[in-house]
């Protein structure tokens, strides 16, 4: 039966990230680490320097990589800089979230044609936006995603490696910890299941808050997004803004954070709302 369930999880995967080649791993840091054991030890790992995850650094580190960060207008990859890194380092892979700190539409196909041209695998984290347009195959050699706690497919336990090439997928193949429990296999494809639900959910959230403070700068608001991040310039700007949060229950952060962004602001943790 948990083969079954797994099956259907892979085929709904297969629809929603356009890659034939999937394996559903432990966890999402389990499918970072099997993406990033097919770059070599002499490569360079780039990763962002803000709207990354935690983990970006401390697994490559772990695999003995080092991690050379790309410079970022809020959250979103500098290409410039891009270009200047993968001219002066031997680059193994590309590492980055799709969207930078669920916040940030990424120019993905500039990405990726530029890291192409420089022999760059591109591994693109789609965690934040699996079941939008955002999460599209066609511009990343590897996708990887997780299922966890405040995720958009929230299944507390699990995550996907997924690549479009048979020869890639191989050689990740043996680095993969595959989960095995039926019971998880049923909540993913159950979250799955009420993926476009959610997201509706909260993209209607979304609107109604950034209508709500449309008087604050509010980052990239136009992007698809599942936390909204209100910069502020004073003390008084950052309270009222903790206030609303406050007073409607909305789960919020403070930046400067490597996670979101790297300068003052409040982070509205949408994607922890459930409907």
């Amino acid at each position: 039966m948990a083969f079954m369930i797994k099956q259907e999880i892979i085929s709904s995967l297969q629809k929603l990230t356009g890659h034939d080649f999937i394996d559903i791993t432990t966890r999402g840091d389990a499918a970072i680490t099997a993406a990033l054991s097919v770059i070599p030890k002499d490569k360079t790992v780039l990763i962002p320097e803000e709207g990354g995850w935690l983990s970006y650094p401390k697994i490559s580190k772990k695999l003995g990589l080092a991690v050379i960060e790309v410079k970022c207008d809020d959250a979103k990859i500098n290409i410039q800089d891009l270009q200047k890194k993968l001219q002066e380092h031997p680059c193994g892979a590309l590492l980055y979230q799709h969207p930078g700190g669920y916040f940030a539409e990424q120019p993905m196909e500039e990405i990726y044609n530029l890291c192409k041209k420089y022999g760059c695998l591109v591994i693109m984290d789609v965690s934040g936006s699996i079941g939008t347009r955002l999460c599209d195959g066609k511009y990343a050699d590897i996708l990887v995603g997780s299922f966890g706690e405040w995720k958009l497919v929230e299944a507390k336990a699990g995550g996907f490696i997924s690549t479009k090439d048979k020869g890639l997928f191989e050689e990740i193949k043996n680095s993969i910890q595959a989960l095995d429990e039926e019971e998880s296999f049923r909540l993913i494809s159950q979250k799955l299941e009420e993926l476009p639900q959610r997201i509706s959910f909260l993209t209607q959230k979304r609107k109604k808050i950034i209508e709500d403070l449309k008087k604050h700068e509010i980052v990239h608001k136009k992007d698809i997004g599942f936390v909204i991040v209100v910069k502020y310039e004073d003390n008084e700007q950052k309270e009222r803004i903790i206030y609303y949060c406050k007073n409607n229950n909305l789960p919020w952060t403070e930046c400067p954070r490597y996670i979101r962004l790297n300068r003052p602001a409040i982070s509205i943790e949408l994607k922890r709302i459930q409907q």
